[in-house]
This record gives structure tokens, sequence and C-alpha cells, in this order.
């Protein structure tokens, strides 16, 4: 049983999970253009948040970073903006958790960010987390080639504070196998495993606060987007109507034309969008 201070606070690490930090992760962190990038998964209420934070705080007493809710980004934009401005080995916690059972397209923003800013992530020696319900909405890439490892986070009879460490080879063989099913069961679990305890290195609170918050805008987002796609449809409408009475051309050439430049409309959805936009008009 191991501990580490971190804002005042006297926080549990495993002894297995600190020698290998101690070991293998903080060396490269100090070596050029070299970063850590690991996934935290698991269900919902598991503690797996908590557990990255945990970790995330390990690596930050480590070399004396600040750690605090500035460095839990909870959207796709303000894990960019804190990549962009972190200091020098800087712990960044990506929290995609609270959004519950994602899909693979809400997760292409974190998908692109970890290809666009991966030589930044490097040259600061970021100690990078991504916490999300499961590792197999990630990109291949992402999940087979840019991260380190996969700390599954899980109950074991009803408990929470558990975690299996799957390596670059182990994740590899579960993403082959239980991709398509989201199956972790596929395959025998490695032997590396540990416990952690709800201890917030953070303040919790604050932590909490911003959780809301984020699942709030979350929430808000999703209701207008349906408002959205509306607005976006009826101007479609409108500029392929206008198209036709600008130029003179006939329903049929402004298909073509569609067609031309792959723009993805079908013949019945412009001929419809035209003959509706004429009627209003």
């Amino acid at each position: 049983m191991a501990f580490y201070e971190i804002n005042g606070k006297k926080i549990f690490i495993d002894n297995w999970l600190k020698e290998r930090i101690d070991k293998y992760v903080i060396p490269d962190l100090k070596r050029k253009d070299m970063d850590a990038v690991y996934v935290v998964d698991g269900e919902e209420r598991v503690g797996k948040s908590v557990f990255g934070m945990c970790l995330g705080g390990y690596v930050a007493s480590v070399f004396g970073t600040p750690f605090d809710i500035s460095n839990i980004c909870m959207t796709p934009e303000e894990f960019r903006k804190k990549i962009c401005s972190a200091d020098k080995n800087e712990v960044v916690i990506c929290d995609e958790a609270h959004r519950g059972m994602a899909s693979a397209a809400a997760l292409r923003p974190i998908n692109k960010i970890m290809k666009d800013l991966m030589m930044e992530m490097g040259q600061k020696n970021l100690f990078v987390l991504i916490i999300l319900p499961t590792f197999f909405l990630l990109d291949k890439y992402v999940a087979l080639f840019r991260s380190r490892g996969l700390f599954h986070v899980y109950r074991n009879k009803g408990r929470r504070g558990y975690w299996v460490y799957f390596n670059k080879k182990d994740k590899l063989r579960l993403y082959l196998r239980g991709k398509k099913e989201l199956n972790y069961n596929c395959m025998k679990w490695p032997r590396l495993r540990g416990r952690f305890c709800d201890h917030y290195p953070i303040d919790e609170q604050a932590y909490r606060e911003k959780k809301r918050r984020a699942f709030e805008s979350y929430q808000s987002d999703a209701d207008e987007e349906p408002k959205l796609l509306k607005r976006f449809r009826e101007q479609r409408d409108k500029l392929l109507w206008i198209l036709k009475q600008v130029t003179g051309y006939k329903t049929e050439d402004i298909v073509s034309i569609c067609q031309k430049y792959q723009l993805g409309l079908e013949r019945a959805a412009i001929y419809n969008a035209i003959q509706k936009i004429a009627e209003k008009s």
C-alpha cells in the first residue's frame, strides 16, 4: 500500500501501479518529444473518473505541476485548449464519462484532437488520460496505436474500487475480439490488476459542479440539434430554389450539378425541395 500527497491531501495508489509509473512512465516524460496517453473506461458509477484523477494526481505530484479542476476537461473544445496551453509535464484529463453511453460519432472530436495535437503533446511531455464509457468507441488509431494502455474500471461483487490493466498487446486482442459486441469477456483478463479508493485529489465539490454544468450543456445541445437540422434543411431548400430562379436552369440541370460536385443529394430530394419552396413563394 502506498500514498502520495497533493493539494494537502493524502491519496492512496496501488503499489504495483506506482512502481510501473516510476519505472516506465516518468522516465519517458523526461525525454524529448515523448508523452504518455492512457484510456480509462468502465460502466456508469464504477468510479473511473475518480481513478483517473488519482492516477493523474500522482504524476502531477512527481513533477510538481499544478493539478486542480482546470486539468479536468469536460468538452472536446476545452480538451483542445488545455493541451495547447499546458505547461511541460502537465496532466490533462479528458472526462467524457458524464455523457453516458456516447456514440462513436460523439467521440469523433476527441479522436481528431488526438491526431491533430500529437506533436504538441509530445513536445510538452504531457500525461494525458481519456476517460469514457468504453474504449471500443474510440478510433482505431487512438485505441490501438496512440494510447499506451487501457485501465478498465469495474465492480467486484457489487463493490467499487477495482481496475485491470490491458497493455498494448492485450488491448489489441481485446479490441479485435470484443469490439463487435462490446464484450470485455472475449478473452482472459490480464493479471495486472489493482485497487483504488474514492479519494479526490482535487476539490470534489468543484468537480461535481463542473460535471453538472457540462452535463446540462450537453443535454441542451442535444435538444437543440433537431432545430438546427431543420433550419439547415430549410436554408438548403431555399438555396436550391434561388439557384433555379437566378440561373434559369431546369431542375434536372441542378440535379446534374449536385451530382457532379458530389453533394450527396438524391434526385427526389432536390425536386421536392424546389417544389416546396416554389409553393410557399
